[in-house]
């Protein structure tokens, strides 16, 4: 069988990682991303893929928007982001270049620059500028500062962007310019009392005036249930240049480096359908493929940050059932169900249960390496499950909690059965349709 997704983005061939640039602009929204389809690991050239889409169910593939191509860029154009400016989309984005020699690459032998290019209709991009290079960050810093986040406050343009310091310690940097061009550096937001050695792919999100931090810190330590993941993915407060009060977006094995819209009403969220560094499997490799998207999701706050699949994705249920009793469905569906208490589903080798206020994702049973992952302290009264062939992404309390993950079986469907769990509804998910908007040569 197939490990391919139905209902999510992945690449055709190679490597797909972190989603960049996500915008709407001239009446398309527009998800750029991580790419090398050269290599499975993405260790040849990275560089940015690009889909467009009008309703987040049909989505053109078109041609690929950046290379890194000069020698400000020539190892990789890395993450980064889009704004708009007077009908044009500017795409900002790290230049990763490595020297060759006796280096680190932390210290020493990697340059990190901000580059950006731009487009008047959103799909060719030109007019290639470097911005910002090593020695325009602060001395503190190490060669790791990278993935520009752009964003337009008060008639003023601000660049965050992901930095490791030399005592090993991770910080997000603040530069402000008003015109995209000349930036000057101004703070930087410092993490209270969790962090890592690195705050990768920040992002800024503003919900009843309270300003929100998210990132990618990389070196946090295991804290019982907490962190159970080489590197996390989280949401600060921010309190002046503090960031406090840290909170995981996602406890699965695969979330990593999510990113937020610009110039969209909701805030919608994309993040990696995996997690760098990780020790366990993906057994694309024989269908010459590596990872996806999660589904986009919409953000909302109201005392906590809540995320669920945007109402789009929720148009391509059809086909409902209830039952009572075991079942089987199809590998691309959506389950729900309202928890009263103590259950287990088992969805042929993955085990969800919940039991003394501990949830737990166990795919031991499965292929790949994934063991377990948890959630502590919870109350739960309901659970949406959306199932895709090999990914899962399962939400608590309509978003409140979320756990996304990659699994590997060799069934051609899927059996469930449950115990504690009065009835399950079920859903089949209508895919995704893609065309090629470009030829190739």
């Amino acid at each position: 069988m197939s490990y391919r997704l139905k209902y999510h983005l992945m690449p055709k061939v190679g490597w797909m990682n972190d989603p960049n640039g996500l915008s709407y602009f001239k009446g398309m929204y527009h998800i750029f991303y991580q790419q090398d389809e050269k290599d499975i690991y993405g260790r040849i050239h990275r560089h940015w893929g690009h889909y467009t889409t009008k309703d987040f169910k049909s989505y053109g593939k078109q041609i690929d928007a950046n290379y890194g191509d000069t020698s400000r860029d020539c190892d990789g154009a890395y993450s980064g982001s889009a704004i708009e400016k007077d009908g044009t989309l500017y795409l900002f984005y790290t230049g990763n270049v490595r020297h060759k020699g006796d280096y680190d690459y932390i210290h020493a032998g990697r340059e990190h620059n901000v580059l950006r290019v731009e487009s008047s209709d959103g799909i060719h991009f030109s007019n290639k500028k470097c911005l910002l290079l090593n020695q325009d960050y602060p001395s503190d810093c190490t060669c790791h500062v990278r993935d520009p986040k752009v964003y337009e406050e008060n008639g003023m343009y601000y660049l965050v962007l992901g930095a490791r310091l030399k005592d090993d310690t991770g910080c997000v940097l603040k530069y402000k310019s008003n015109d995209l061009e000349n930036w000057e550096y101004e703070t930087r937001y410092v993490p209270k009392d969790t962090n890592g050695y690195m705050l990768e792919c920040p992002d800024r999100l503003v919900f009843d005036n309270q300003k929100f931090i998210l990132a990618s810190p990389q070196g946090l330590k295991q804290d019982g249930y907490k962190y159970e993941n080489v590197y996390d993915n989280g949401i600060y407060e921010l309190h002046g240049t503090s960031l406090e009060n840290y909170k995981s977006l996602d406890h699965g094995f695969d979330f990593y480096a999510a990113q937020t819209f610009s110039h969209t009403k909701r805030n919608i969220l994309i993040a990696w359908m995996g997690m760098p560094d990780a020790n366990y499997q993906t057994p694309t490799e024989s269908e010459n493929w590596m990872h996806a998207l999660t589904l986009p999701r919409v953000l909302s706050f109201d005392g906590c940050l809540k995320q669920f699949p945007i109402q789009e994705i929720l148009d391509l249920r059809q086909n409902k059932r209830v039952y009572k009793d075991f079942f089987s469905m199809s590998k691309t569906s959506n389950i729900e169900f309202d928890v009263n208490g103590e259950f287990e589903m088992r969805l042929n080798d993955i085990v969800l249960s919940y039991k003394n206020g501990l949830f737990t994702l166990d795919e031991s049973k499965c292929i790949s390496g994934r063991t377990q992952r948890h959630i502590e302290g919870i109350d739960i009264h309901h659970v949406s499950v959306f199932v895709d062939v090999s990914s899962i992404e399962i939400f608590i309390n309509d978003g409140e909690y979320a756990l996304t993950s990659r699994y590997f079986d060799e069934y051609e469907n899927m059996r469930v059965v449950f115990h504690g769990i009065e009835e399950v509804v079920v859903y089949v998910m209508k895919g995704f349709e893609i065309c090629l908007l470009y030829t190739s040569d």
